[in-house]
């Protein structure tokens, strides 16, 4: 089977200046393995829930106690069964990925560009990016906002306590080599996976 390299632009909803990352993925991961892509270039734990939105459908992992077959019926689909070459993507498509439904940390992933693989193609990899992603648990955007504020006024009372709790977290700081090292890419080879 051929391989489809897909070129994604990640950007986080809500933050200025923006957060963001642009990586390339062969076609034939699943959603889930997408997920944990987006896990590592992004800078999150993987310690929370996720979705995505694609067209009118929503893929996530199925709750272990809910119901499969009521999980299939609302139009939620298993993300482990669902693969990217599958689904009805093409340059320009955009949808949605959300992360930690208590903090709620939206994203829009956009598609860039679709091409063949060549032989020794690196997958998957981050290819820039620009700052890290907010802490986890640190109370959504007004909380990240509370955090950049602390950061610029280390002074103030309110601000010390918050600081010790970031401990040496660096809005600006995006590492393109850990990024990678992290994600462990791998040669294709003739164009197949």
């Amino acid at each position: 089977m051929e391989t489809t390299l897909i070129q994604m632009k990640i950007k986080l909803e809500y933050i200025s200046p923006p957060i963001w990352r642009r990586f390339l993925v062969d076609s034939s991961i699943t959603l889930h393995k997408l997920h944990k892509v987006i896990q590592i270039v992004m800078g999150w734990t993987d310690s929370h829930l996720h979705s995505f939105e694609i067209m009118d459908a929503s893929y996530c992992l199925p709750n272990p106690d809910e119901d499969f077959s009521d999980f299939e019926g609302e139009k939620r689909k298993n993300s482990k069964k669902v693969k990217l070459s599958q689904l009805s993507l093409q340059r320009k498509s955009k949808f949605h990925y959300t992360y930690d439904f208590g903090d709620n940390w939206e994203h829009i992933i956009t598609v860039e560009d679709m091409v063949p693989a060549s032989e020794n193609t690196m997958v998957p990899i981050c290819l820039e990016g620009q700052r890290a992603c907010p802490p986890e648990d640190c109370g959504s955007v007004p909380g990240y906002e509370d955090i950049l504020n602390a950061i610029r006024n280390p002074k103030k009372k309110d601000s010390q306590e918050l600081l010790e709790w970031l401990g040496d977290y660096d809005p600006e700081k995006f590492d393109i080599e850990d990024i990678n090292s992290d994600l462990r890419p791998k040669k294709i080879k003739r164009g197949r996976v």
